[in-house]
């Protein structure tokens, strides 16, 4: 499929709004690595703010595309991937709420639990820089487009590995505190399930490239 201005045009969004993400999961782990902030819910400002900016150019984006779908046979891959970074935003909101509501409560986050988050965090990112680079990739070596997406795979099998363990974690031991329990189940489904959506979001890429082999 030949590329076209209007590709190459929405592939350098999607890799602005793919790195709006990689600052959300910078700030949540700085809030988990480093323990509680003098301000929790100030922390987590940032990444509500963040998440309004990725809704904007969720919004103008999806209208560009419906002004350019014509030259665009596969632009349903390209709303997708649009359609997932818009939720992992959400979600990385949606977690770090739940862990300011934790720590504002002066709640203290369980050493091992603390740092199974901070172990998925770190390859979120590094799933999300590994996104950037494979759209970027896209219009100069579609080849080495696929190569990137394939180490997005990689890294949601060990997110995957990780949840387990910390799902375990939480369920063996015996917590008097339910509140902690179910906000810290809810912090880890989210991460989780942006890594599922960062690599849904690799595969779309994965399809956009073959068409270019």
């Amino acid at each position: 499929m030949p590329m076209s201005i209007a590709h190459i045009s929405l592939e350098e969004r999607l890799q602005q709004i793919s790195l709006k993400l990689i600052d959300q999961v910078r700030v949540l782990y700085e809030i988990v690595k480093n323990g509680t902030p003098a301000n929790p819910m100030q922390a987590y400002s940032k990444i509500n703010g963040i998440k309004n900016s990725v809704e904007l150019d969720k919004f103008m984006v999806g209208e560009y595309i419906i002004k350019v779908r014509e030259g665009l046979l596969d632009r349903d891959l390209y709303i997708d991937i649009l359609n997932n970074l818009e939720k992992i935003s959400q979600n990385l909101d949606a977690a770090s709420y739940r862990l300011s509501v934790l720590l504002s409560r002066g709640t203290q986050l369980d050493e091992l639990l603390s740092k199974l988050i901070v172990v998925i965090s770190e390859k979120l990112l590094a799933s999300l820089t590994h996104l950037v680079e494979s759209l970027r990739l896209l219009s100069v070596n579609a080849q080495k487009a696929v190569d990137a997406a394939r180490n997005i795979m990689r890294l949601e099998e060990e997110v995957d590995d990780l949840y387990r363990s910390l799902e375990l974690k939480l369920f063996e031991r015996k917590y008097d505190d339910l509140i902690y329990v179910m906000l810290l189940k809810d912090i880890a489904d989210r991460l989780e399930d942006s890594e599922d959506m960062v690599r849904d979001s690799a595969t779309s890429i994965t399809y956009i490239a073959f068409g270019r082999l």
